[in-house]
This record gives structure tokens, sequence and C-alpha cells, in this order.
């Protein structure tokens, strides 16, 4: 069966560019399709991500673009896969047709799914306009730039252990625990001079948390936990094994090279549990040279595959 592409890239962020990279330098016929809707878009910079600790997310995905538009083996197409699915043939070369959006449709030898996940912010009014800013999940990614500012952690799961992370930036800490906690926490965090608030939290705003009772605390930043979903259907439809993870569900089982349950079928980054920009690249990476390899694989004599005793 004759493909258009060797590779279809679900994604074009962080895990989905730097896969694009090295296929398109192994002069891989690669798709990239992507939305545009990174989970990252409103953070202000990235942090952690050696070379570029600060750029913001739009610039570096930028750059990337602009690398990829040097080969002439990647194609860079805007849109959204909404299907998936095996294509006829003899069996020997998996191959799939994708669906996208706009009605068309594209075939590819190997599949790569980086198209990332949702994160499940709280429905807390006002929460929301301050996502990637004020209001975080990563403290590795955020933390440095609110060393020594007064956060809150807002919500009571696993609230001891966040405040012990988190003291690694700031001691100027307070748990919203937006309902009761298991008293053990309560003792725990009390013992440890934490102030402590089980008044359900009613709203957010910029430098403020307003509670049930009427009063008001003033923050500079909350630490929330929202754990990430599948952005769509995409894996579950072509049968790849997921698992969940303390940071999400429905999150791809890959190996180092992203290889999921499915032949043909890669994951990396964030939907296969990447968590940061800087494992998502190097998942990224990772995955494009396994893919590549079975490519490889499928092309080569037995000498060239390794059957020389001699090798």
């Amino acid at each position: 069966m004759e493909t258009d592409f060797d590779a279809l890239v679900v994604g074009g962020a962080a895990a989905g560019l730097s896969a694009a990279l090295v296929l398109g330098r192994a002069r891989v016929r690669t798709l990239v399709v992507d939305a545009g809707e990174p989970s990252n878009r409103t953070a202000p910079a990235i942090g952690g991500l050696l070379g570029q600790d600060g750029t913001s997310p739009s610039q570096l995905y930028a750059a990337g673009r602009d690398q990829l538009a040097a080969l002439p083996a990647v194609e860079l197409r805007a849109g959204v896969v909404t299907g998936i699915e095996p294509a006829a043939g003899d069996g020997a070369d998996p191959a799939f047709r994708a669906t996208l959006a706009d009605g068309g449709g594209v075939s590819a030898r190997r599949i790569l799914l980086a198209g990332g996940m949702r994160y499940g912010v709280p429905d807390t009014p006002g929460l929301a306009a301050l996502w990637g800013t004020a209001a975080f999940a990563c403290p590795y990614c955020h933390g440095w730039e609110l060393r020594d500012r007064r956060i809150g952690i807002l919500g009571a799961t696993g609230a001891a252990h966040r405040v012990a992370l988190l003291r690694s930036w700031s001691d100027d800490l307070a748990v919203l625990a937006d309902g009761e906690l298991a008293p053990e926490d309560r003792d725990a965090l009390r013992a440890a001079g934490v102030p402590v608030t089980e008044q359900p939290v009613v709203s957010v705003a910029p430098g403020i948390v307003r509670f049930a009772d009427g009063g008001e605390l003033a923050l500079d930043a909350l630490h929330v936990l929202a754990p990430m979903a599948p952005r769509d259907d995409l894996a579950a439809r072509l049968g790849v094994a997921t698992t969940e993870l303390p940071n999400g569900t429905g999150i791809a089982v890959a190996d180092k090279f992203g290889t999921t349950s499915v032949p043909g079928v890669f994951a990396a980054g964030d939907a296969a549990g990447a968590d940061n920009v800087a494992a998502a690249i190097a998942g990224g990476s990772l995955a494009a040279t396994g893919l590549h390899r079975t490519l490889v694989a499928e092309q080569a004599s037995p000498v060239a595959a390794g059957g020389h005793e001699h090798a």
C-alpha cells in the first residue's frame, strides 16, 4: 500500500515538534497536525528547560516550527485529527488512515500520539483566569518565580505532602482545604505551624481568596491539583493500553522509545506521562528514534538488520 506519509505526528507542541525534528533530519516523510492548543499556552514562561529557562511557550514553539521549515521531509498542518484506524493491507507493514476535522484524510505507516492532555482545573470561580500564572500545578516549573512569596495550597488532598514539597521555594504557606481535612493531616499541619482554613472557597481573584463565611485571605499564588485526562479518544479507539498515574488518567503505556501496545503506534509527551516540557522534548526525540528504527528494520537486509554474525 502506498502511503501519503511515513509518520503522522498528532500534536505540534514540545513532544510533537521534537519528534518531527528528529524524523525530518532522518528524511522520514512526516506530517504534523496541530490544533494550536498546548496545555501550557497560558503560562508566561517555561521554567527549568536547559538553555530556554524563562522562554515563553509561544516563543519556543515558534522557534521549533521555524527549524522544521528547513526540513523538506516535514509538513506542518493546522487542524484536528478526529479519527485514526488501521488501513486495509497485507498486515506486513502497519499502516493507518486518519481523518481530519476539515473532512480531509491522510494515510501513514506510523502514528505518533503527541497531542498532550487537558488539565482538570477545579471549577472554583475565578481560578481558570489565574491558571498558568498565579495558579499552578507544577512547582518545578513555577516555584522559582514564586520563591519566598505567600502560596496557598488549594484542596485537602495530599496537603501535608504538598506543604513539604513547596517549602523548597517558600516558608510562607497556607492550606485552603476547601472542606474538611483528615484528622491526621490537620494535626500534622498545625504541629508544623502551617495555617489551615477548612471553610469552603467560594472564589479567587488576583491576590485574594474568598471563603463561604465571608472571610478573605491575601495570597500571591495558589498550588492546585489538576489531574490530566486525554484531550481526545484517539488512543482509546486505537486500542492503546493506558494507565493511571498520580498526575492523570488515560495515559498511554509506552516504553523508553514511545512504543505502545499497538504495533505502529507510538506516544510521547503528556500523553505518555511526561508532565513537563523538558521531559516532553526528550520523550518526543526518543519516540521518533524508535519509530524510525521500525521503518528501517522493515527495509533492511539481514546484514543491515544485524544478522551478520561478524557485524
